[in-house]
């Protein structure tokens, strides 16, 4: 009886061993999915499971794509590349990068499953281009609830290819992926350090001054001084050479600094249980000092290096993603460090991970999209115990704030907020018109799991 768990195992669920599928066809999904309506039986689809929530448990029927992970196509005309369902991101950007192209999204964490994030709000930080994945998927094709295969692209019943790009699992199995892909534009990265003070006196003239110069910027926040570190990332000419080949090398090689540096220190100032004020300074010694130094550092990469698969014995840490209008922005980036003062002076908690800023461009290409009504910036909280029950108030604490300024929460990175305040928080036109799609595709509510019945309570 397969134990399946999230990325940080704090998500685990049995699955009885006749109830885990692994299908390597689209034939064996149709007849998982007919035999699974004539039992009357629920059906959930499993990826990488990086998520937080629990978006992907089930009491049914378990499928795991990973036996249907082949690149079928790329079509060089049309500059898509067709894919099966159980691909990885860092699969896709290997077989690109010796052919000149890459993905217009690339995720750090290389083990996202493309079937999986073909429709879920997985993003980077843009500040040109849409920064979610499923924005530029192009078509699909999956297994509905009657277990018939129906293809959704721009020509074939391109109605409903908004929904699917939120599709979630919840509208069938989908299978194949068709994403666009781009030639390959390499990036170079500088970075910037300044304050959340000088940065807020004017957000969104400060963001539109970073996107006058930079395609793509992506922010760290320290709640100890109120530094703000910014990643600028802008395209080059792929001769372009790295003004230090050191630091371009390591890229390239994907050493993930995150992972193998500052997650570990993270844990062991963690670990010593200090008072509150003494884990704050060595928090500052060990894990804000060395991602500073990059502060001071320039390289260029190919972008398809940034998709870097996690090890399963990597340091695992928790996030709780919220983002923002630019326009509130500065008032919750203050409300959280407010909030972080509180615990560490009343509950002796510290948050020794900076909080991470992604800047979201307005994108309306999907129905669930976070962005749909303008431009959107996140507070990301990191936390690297996951297990500590004070991180568990923290988080709670910070959605009441978080709903008063705004924030839109993360289906499969927001634990305890999406599943509360998603349906309430996203744009309510168009999620009666993602559900009255949903409900076409699966009157039965067969895909449907307890997570999302009660996330959309009321609704479905």
């Amino acid at each position: 009886m397969p134990i399946l768990s999230n990325w940080n195992e704090e998500i685990k669920f049995l699955v009885p061993d006749d109830k885990f599928k692994t299908p390597s066809s689209i034939s064996e999904v149709q007849t998982i999915i007919k035999d699974a309506a004539q039992h009357n039986e629920k059906v959930r689809v499993i990826g990488a499971m990086h998520s937080t929530t629990q978006c992907m448990v089930g009491n049914g029927i378990t499928i795991s794509m990973k036996n249907m992970a082949e690149i079928l196509h790329v079509d060089e005309e049309n500059m898509t590349a067709t894919v099966q369902a159980g691909v990885t991101i860092h699969q896709l950007c290997e077989y690109l990068k010796p052919r000149g192209y890459q993905p217009p999204v690339i995720l750090e964490y290389g083990n996202f499953q493309i079937g999986a994030i073909s429709g879920t709000q997985a993003n980077d930080s843009s500040l040109s281009d849409s920064v979610q994945f499923a924005s530029f998927v192009v078509g699909v094709k999956l297994i509905k609830a009657d277990g018939e295969v129906m293809e959704i692209s721009e020509t074939r019943n391109a109605e409903h290819l908004h929904a699917i790009r939120s599709h979630y699992g919840l509208f069938g199995v989908v299978c194949e992926v068709t994403v666009r892909i781009w030639k390959t534009r390499h990036l170079e990265f500088s970075y910037e350090m300044t304050s959340l003070e000088a940065f807020s006196k004017d957000v969104i003239g400060n963001v539109d001054k970073l996107r006058n110069s930079y395609d793509q910027a992506f922010g760290l926040l320290f709640q100890a001084d109120g530094k703000f570190m910014i990643q600028k990332r802008r395209f080059v000419d792929n001769d372009t050479k790295s003004p230090h080949p050191l630091t371009n090398n390591l890229e390239a090689k994907a050493i993930n600094l995150y992972a193998d540096l500052v997650l570990p220190l993270a844990k062991a100032n963690g670990q010593l249980k200090l008072p509150a004020h003494q884990q704050e300074w060595l928090s500052t010694a060990l894990v804000d000092l060395p991602l500073r130094a990059l502060s001071h550092s320039n390289y260029i990469i190919n972008p398809n290096d940034r998709a870097v698969p996690y090890r399963e014995d990597q340091p695992h840490f928790d996030f709780f993603d919220w983002v923002f209008p630019e326009e509130n922005w500065s008032s919750m980036a203050h409300a959280w460090i407010s909030l972080c003062n509180k615990f560490e002076a009343e509950r002796n908690f510290v948050l020794t991970l900076p909080c991470l800023v992604y800047f979201l461009k307005q994108d309306d290409n999907m129905l669930l999209s976070r962005s749909r009504g303008g431009n959107m910036m996140a507070i990301d909280p990191e936390y690297e115990d996951p297990t500590d029950p004070k991180w568990l108030e923290f988080r709670l604490a910070f959605s009441e704030v978080a709903r008063q300024h705004g924030g839109i929460p993360h289906i499969n990175k927001t634990r305890d907020g999406a599943i509360r305040w998603f349906a309430e928080a996203c744009d309510q036109d168009a999620l009666e018109k993602y559900l009255e799609q949903r409900k076409e595709f699966d009157p039965e509510g067969m895909f449907v799991n307890e997570f999302f019945s009660t996330m959309f309570e009321g609704r479905l």
